[in-house]
């Protein structure tokens, strides 16, 4: 695979460039509202995000007419072979921006036929793509350099065949923490179908071995703990609401709680039928895990409505912490990516499964360490969220890096849920495209 660069020049300096990307902005901001009315998986939602992309697309073509060409001699990165023939032809775009067009949604660059996601991996960075050589790195830099000089006893070059010298042995193998965003005892199943996901995806692997292990606490995880324990991991996955902004709700607002809770308790064998006989088949999930499904996405739409301004059946949104929609909320309150990297607890990957993570957290993390942050650019609902995650982790547990496993993921739900459902839309990449789990 061959990442391009893409370099932007800084604000202020191509008046075409600011003009395009301002009204992308503003067009990306009208989401939320067409979400509202129309629906989290609107089409409508996907054709608003086709008209930002085509803005983006015109103001990059405006700085360079050539800067899509896949001319693989063109300044960008090389990743190892696979030996995989639909990773290693890849092609991606890899753009350089200024911190202040971190937030915008480039991965709907739209040419005015297509996105480029449907054929091209896309991330962006305030750096190049090319890893530093230099010897001060972070450690996973110098394996991935490494990594392009190894050759296997047998002459393969593949990451099967030189995996035993990219790890030792006696290497300890690297671990992935997962971060439960919510805490309530009885509704933690419904968060922890997301790492039942992830692990199935991890050990899903043709290379031999698994490339790193999920670390799921037992218990409630505070931000305390976080911060104290954070630093022996080198990745970091956090899940939470992806349809609406976390938020701790107390008294009489738990009546949708209560609700919801309810119906989960006690499904009617209509409705575990109806999960069986339709998202069971469809979407290739268990019956539970597609009944809560069923049961969350009742309560996503309503409290999806009242976190955009509308009303919670009938009633106002519950009031919610002005920072907690802008940070991981854990059982004793919001964790900034701030203070986590003051305490030298960013690992290289940090993967926010969560509300807008992408445009509220992305440049933040990368700020305070992270090098490489995966997470939704748009609210949606959590059982395309959930698929997503599984699919982008099957990728990465062989070998692929996080650029082209979102990439690959993305491709696999176009193909499940259809070109003209978001969700394939919904994830960015920023940082490096080329951190792997082989490298951690």
């Amino acid at each position: 695979m061959r990442w391009i660069d893409i370099i932007l020049p800084e604000p202020e300096i191509n008046q075409t460039l600011d003009d395009f990307l301002a009204d992308a902005a503003k067009l990306t901001e009208e989401i939320e509202g067409i979400q509202l009315m129309d629906g989290l998986d609107s089409v409508n939602v996907t054709k608003q995000m086709a008209k930002a992309g085509q803005l983006l697309f015109k103001g990059v073509t405006a700085v360079d007419a050539a800067a899509f060409s896949p001319d693989p001699s063109r300044p960008g990165a090389t990743i190892p072979n696979l030996d995989m023939d639909d990773h290693d032809a890849l092609v991606g775009y890899h753009l350089v921006v200024d911190p202040a067009w971190s937030d915008l949604p480039w991965t709907w660059l739209h040419n005015g036929l297509a996105f480029l996601l449907e054929k091209h991996p896309l991330c962006w960075s305030t750096r190049p793509s090319k890893v530093p050589e230099g010897a001060g790195d972070r450690p996973w830099m110098q394996r991935f350099v490494r990594a392009g000089y190894l050759v296997a006893e047998d002459g393969a070059t593949s990451l099967r065949g030189t995996l035993p010298q990219l790890r030792q042995k006696d290497t300890r193998q690297p671990e992935m923490l997962f971060i439960p965003g919510h805490s309530d005892q009885r509704i933690r199943r419904m968060i922890y179908r997301e790492s039942e996901a992830i692990q199935s995806a991890l050990q899903n692997t043709h290379l031999g071995q698994t490339l790193t292990q999920l670390h799921v606490p037992r218990g409630t995880l505070t931000p305390t703990e976080l911060a104290s324990k954070g630093i022996v991991f080198q990745g970091l996955h956090f899940a939470g609401p992806t349809s609406h902004p976390a938020a701790p709700v107390g008294g009489e607002d738990q009546t949708w709680m209560g609700d919801l809770l309810a119906e989960m308790d006690a499904p009617s064998d209509r409705e575990l039928e109806d999960a069986i006989g339709i998202e069971g088949e469809v979407l290739g999930v268990d019956p539970i895990t597609s009944l809560l499904d069923t049961v969350s996405e009742k309560f996503e739409k309503e409290i999806a409505t009242a976190s955009m301004g509308g009303s919670l059946n009938g009633t106002p949104p519950p009031m919610r912490e002005a920072a907690s929609g802008h940070n991981w909320l854990l059982e004793d309150g919001p964790v900034e990516p701030e203070t986590l990297g003051s305490v030298g607890v960013v690992p290289p990957l940090v993967f926010s499964n969560s509300y807008r993570s992408q445009p509220e957290l992305g440049r933040r993390f990368i700020a305070a360490g992270a090098s490489t942050f995966v997470g939704p650019v748009v609210p949606l609902f959590s059982r395309p969220a959930r698929i997503f995650v599984g699919h982008c982790y099957d990728a990465m547990g062989n070998g692929w890096c996080a650029g082209s496993a979102v990439w690959r993921a993305s491709q696999a739900i176009r193909t499940e849920l259809g070109a003209d459902h978001p969700a394939w839309l919904s994830y960015g990449v920023q940082g490096y495209g080329s951190l792997a789990l082989q490298y951690l």
